[in-house]
């Protein structure tokens, strides 16, 4: 008995429709771009409950014949290649012939279409084709997909909710009207407007109206390339960036796609200017001959390959690192982020290990013989009041400063300070060896400690802010957010919706202080988009790590002695005193016998 067959259309179908429909944001998307493909000048989209119920898709293209109406129902059949080599040249964003026979297979599915000459109507029911009719329709083609996944149950268990599968669908709109803003676009849901272009043609509208005014105003347009690569769109300033990379669009031959190594070259261009986990918004659109680009790659056509790739690359890192080195990159004015002064304290304000009180402290310092590697101890009395004499040259002090703990932490190790070098490396000593301290990363870790012990506990009493903080999400993550945001309000975010995507906080809860309120809470809205779980502790350790860079020693910065054994003492206080928050060594040490082995003074 053989055992190999022949499946028939109806598995077949549905076999492919599990790689090209994986949600009702899938059949927008192939739809969508079927009408661009047509020639379409207007495109209206129409969802009920999310896609769950209903979706439409209206077009004014070049429309179907009767006969191409029923022929786009077979699997493979497409008017967008003819031969083999047409695969290596393509221009159009379908060419699978996939889309239509899937959907059809898990959805009912209407067909209006007419060509100029004769319009016809073609239902489908799961696969199954129940009509053919002459139709009143201008034009275009008009498809109508009801109850999708309602004969794949596996499929349908896996639905989200209404707002994030219409929030998913909404996305995507908004990165085919980027690609094309010749073209007018409209999304409807539930018989509410939610979404429009004009098609003007002009990028820097479409980007406002999915942005809003303030983002669109702070675009840096760019325009290079060479003989392969034509480079052309929209970049922002560095005042405006947001906590998620989904912001930073690319497009090729005015396809969506996502490319890994052009999404990090574009974002490696901006690390010295953005703060950790901070990205850029950019629109650019790669023009590239279809012989260099493969797109043949990828189920959804989301991927491509680039024959040129490092090329590519490098081109982007100069022609954006250009634009970005030809405009004013000053920050504007913002209410709080500009306004409220940066949390910089001092080598002193930061001693807050040691008790502040007068008495005297016993400390034991080590005086080496001539003769001898033997280290003889004496004690010797330091009042405290003497680490910090007023000549001393430092950081600048702020009003703020920090609270000293009661309790004096034992000292792991001690180690002497003797110098320090280029204004950035300490140098101690004790019987041991010699130290080598990284003083900026010394000082993150002691910061880091002890923001960490204060902020141990998430304080919700509520402070009233002179000025509010504002927020604007494009509308398709604000469907989300509302969806989400109580889990915000469990730790003392009460975001309050004020417009189309707008958002205010008016109060924030104690345990936010000396925080960049506004980041943090874009960083908390992210993680809740991204993963619909909020872990306000990871969160909190990076804002920390960060507060605590931000209030270190920088580096060329000369300190006095007694300051350097402040560092020292602090740092050997800490729970971790080895690596910095971020991993780096904050002390590397050498034996005497390592120091020999540099010196040739012993045998290797």
């Amino acid at each position: 008995m053989n055992r190999i067959h022949q499946l028939d259309d109806m598995i077949a179908n549905k076999i492919a429709a599990g790689e090209v429909v994986e949600r009702p944001a899938s059949v927008i998307k192939e739809l969508v771009e079927n009408s661009i493909d047509a020639s379409a000048t207007h495109i209206h989209v129409l969802v009920e409950e999310g896609g769950s119920q209903s979706m439409t898709v209206i077009d004014d293209g070049i429309g179907m014949s009767r006969e191409d109406a029923l022929m786009c129902f077979r699997r493979h059949a497409t008017s967008k290649i003819i031969d083999e080599d047409d695969l290596f040249a393509i221009t159009s964003l379908g060419f699978r012939g996939e889309a239509i026979p899937s959907i059809a297979s898990i959805s009912h599915f209407k067909l209006e279409t007419s060509d100029g000459n004769e319009a016809t109507e073609v239902i489908y029911e799961f696969g199954e084709r129940q009509s053919i009719r002459a139709a009143q329709v201008n034009k275009g083609t008009k498809i109508t997909v009801e109850r999708i996944f309602q004969n794949v149950p596996a499929r349908l268990k896996y639905m989200r909710s209404v707002n994030a599968e219409f929030a998913a669908i909404y996305t995507y709109i908004e990165r085919l009207a980027l690609a094309h803003p010749e073209i007018a676009m409209t999304l409807t849901h539930d018989g509410r407007q939610i979404f429009a272009t004009n098609g003007s043609g002009k990028l820097l509208e479409v980007i406002a109206a999915i942005y809003g005014i303030n983002v669109a105003r702070n675009m840096i347009p760019v325009d290079f390339g060479n003989e392969e690569f034509h480079i052309t769109g929209y970049i922002s300033k560095i005042d405006t960036s947001r906590a998620s990379k989904s912001h930073i669009i690319t497009l090729v031959n005015h396809r969506y796609i996502r490319n890994v190594k052009t999404i990090n070259a574009i974002n490696d261009v901006y690390r010295k200017y953005l703060p950790d986990k901070r990205y850029p918004i950019v629109v650019i659109n790669i023009e590239v001959d279809p012989y260099l680009v493969d797109v043949n790659v990828h189920p959804a056509k989301l991927e491509v390959r680039f024959s040129k790739e490092t090329e590519l690359k490098e081109m982007i890192q100069e022609g954006l690192s250009k634009a970005l080195s030809q405009v004013n990159l000053t920050y504007e004015s913002r209410n709080r982020e500009t306004e409220r002064q940066i949390f910089k304290p001092s080598v002193e304000q930061m001693t807050f290990h040691l008790e502040e009180t007068n008495q005297v402290i016993k400390e034991e310092e080590p005086v080496y013989h001539t003769d001898s590697a033997d280290v003889i101890m004496k004690e010797k009395e330091v009042a405290s009041t003497t680490y910090f004499p007023e000549e001393r040259t430092m950081t600048p002090k702020v009003n703020e400063t920090l609270p000293k703990e009661p309790v004096v932490k034992p000292i792991k190790e001690k180690i002497y300070a003797k110098g320090q070098v280029r204004g950035t490396y300490l140098i101690g000593e004790n019987e041991r060896g010699m130290f080598l301290f990284d003083q900026h990363a010394a000082q993150e870790r002691i910061n880091y400690e002890y923001f960490r012990e204060k902020y141990a506990d998430l304080d919700l009493t509520m402070q009233p802010m002179l000025a509010p903080l504002t927020f604007e999400y494009p509308e398709s993550e604000s469907l989300i957010l509302e969806e989400r945001k109580d889990q915000l309000t469990a730790v003392g975010i009460h975001l309050e919706q004020v417009g189309r995507g707008m958002y205010i906080v008016r109060e924030l809860p104690l345990w936010m202080k000396n925080i960049d309120e506004k980041t943090f809470i874009d960083e908390m809205v992210q993680q809740i988009l991204s993963h619909n779980h909020l872990d306000v502790l990871a969160l909190r350790d990076h804002a920390i790590a960060t507060l605590a860079c931000k209030a270190s020693l920088k580096a060329n910065t000369y300190l006095a002695l007694q300051d350097m054994q402040t560092i020292m003492d602090n740092l050997m206080r800490c729970e971790n005193p080895y690596v910095c928050p971020h991993g780096r060594p904050t002390v590397i040490f050498y034996s005497d016998y390592e120091l020999e082995k540099l010196f040739k003074r012993v045998m290797a």
